[in-house]
């Protein structure tokens, strides 16, 4: 797609610090006939865009381009534009829904799931060692999982672990309802599901609201022995907290993929945690392919008249 119309050339502009040659290939693939250029700090050439294929742009981005119908994110967490200072007001934002991230979320959470399920976290202790001991393999019953954040690739992993069989219980701020998983909402539901985790998956977005919601005090809610998995966003993690509960031996491990400022801290206490697991921001990498589909789609609406409903800005997602 790139003349809805066959009067005029769409023009989209391009933004990714890191793998800027990465994203304009993959919008030019898209769009063959479209005007597709990067963005670059420091070199306006009063080109403007329609659309903005955008991930983690500093504000001269857009005192720059002023005439965007719309950006879209080249990923799910939209809080570094929700937080912009100065982002214009009425700009309609878009993230990726899914766009195959939800799968390999998905095979992310089950494998830390597993790590501590069947004991693996143990026989990488006994093997440093040379202790040679198996143990029972525990009934699936026994492992409730709570995962917060029921979007599309919360929603996604909260099937795909029932698949497997355990129990699972889910957390969004609004109601919702599905097969195979029972769901929660509110202060008393998050309560409530805290309470009956043996493993709590935080698939939440940075918002006001989920800042810091998994301190020291809802954390203690868990079952002793529990296990944390976060591949939402660090903000909603207190890891002060986490590292207090492994040493009271209350959390029996962790999973952590994201953080609140990243990379963590060379020096920061949990690198040095056996029984935590830290990956580099890795658990649903954005697929460019799936994710140009989306954005296209998104895009042929805008230019065919028809508006999606974008973010909401007061919630942060």
């Amino acid at each position: 797609m790139n003349t809805i119309n066959g009067d005029r050339i769409v023009k989209i502009v391009v933004y990714n610090r890191e793998a800027g040659d990465k994203w304009e290939a993959a919008v030019k693939q898209a769009f063959p006939e479209a005007d597709v250029r990067q963005w670059h700090e420091n070199q306006g050439s009063g080109w403007l865009a329609d659309y903005g294929v955008i991930w983690q742009p500093p504000i001269e981005f857009f005192t720059e381009q002023t005439a965007l119908k719309a950006v879209f994110n080249q990923g799910a967490g939209v809080d570094h534009l929700v937080n912009m200072e100065g982002l214009p007001e009425g700009l309609p934002i878009y993230k990726l829904r899914g766009a195959g991230m939800e799968k390999l979320m998905s095979e992310y959470v089950a494998y830390g799931l597993m790590h501590f399920y069947r004991n693996f976290d143990v026989y990488r202790q006994q093997q440093s060692k040379n202790v040679w001991r198996g143990y029972k393999v525990a009934d699936k019953s026994q492992w409730s999982v709570g995962v917060l954040g029921l979007g599309t690739i919360g929603t996604a992993v909260a099937e795909h672990i029932a698949s497997m069989g355990f129990p699972v219980n889910g957390w969004s701020r609004s109601h919702k309802q599905f097969e195979g998983v029972r769901t929660f909402t509110g202060k008393d539901g998050l309560n409530d599901l805290l309470k009956q985790s043996r493993v709590l998956v935080s698939l939440l977005p940075a918002t006001e609201a989920t800042y810091r919601l998994l301190n020291e005090h809802s954390l203690a809610l868990l079952p002793e022995d529990s296990v944390l998995i976060n591949g939402g966003r660090g903000s909603v993690v207190d890891l002060d907290a986490v590292q207090n509960l492994l040493d009271k031996k209350h959390l029996r491990g962790a999973v952590l993929d994201v953080f609140e400022k990243e990379p963590l801290d060379e020096n920061h206490p949990l690198w040095q945690y056996e029984q935590v697991i830290i990956t580099p921001h890795i658990s649903a990498p954005t697929p460019r392919e799936k994710a140009m589909e989306q954005i296209a789609s998104y895009i042929e609406q805008f230019e065919l008249g028809v508006i999606p409903e974008p973010i909401d800005r007061s919630l942060g997602y």
